[in-house]
């Protein structure tokens, strides 16, 4: 199933610290995100106050409650299940590219 995170750092947390550094090597290098955890767009906003996204598939909810739980020292979330809303324009024919 496809999920939208939005997500912010708590205040306080440096994105290029040490510990961060090494929290995001773990979480993405070193097994630390969940096998059946699929990524499929990080994305941020420049120039706003708007939460960073992550688009993600899983079939299993204790995959989110994995991430949720890693990340808690330093990131706040809200998950929500997603719809490709651009694949169900496609069908009904509109050039959604």
């Amino acid at each position: 199933m496809l999920y939208v995170a939005f997500y912010k750092n708590k205040p306080g947390v440096a994105l290029k610290s040490k510990d961060v550094v090494e929290k995001s090597r773990k979480w993405w290098n070193e097994g630390g995100k969940p096998k059946g955890m699929k990524t499929i767009a990080v994305y941020g906003a420049l120039g706003s106050n708007a939460p960073d996204v992550i688009v993600f598939e899983t079939d299993n909810h204790d995959d989110i409650r994995k991430m949720i739980s890693f990340w808690r020292d330093t990131t706040d979330f809200e998950v929500y299940p997603g719809l490709d809303l651009g694949a169900d324009f496609r069908k009904q024919g509109m050039k959604v590219s």
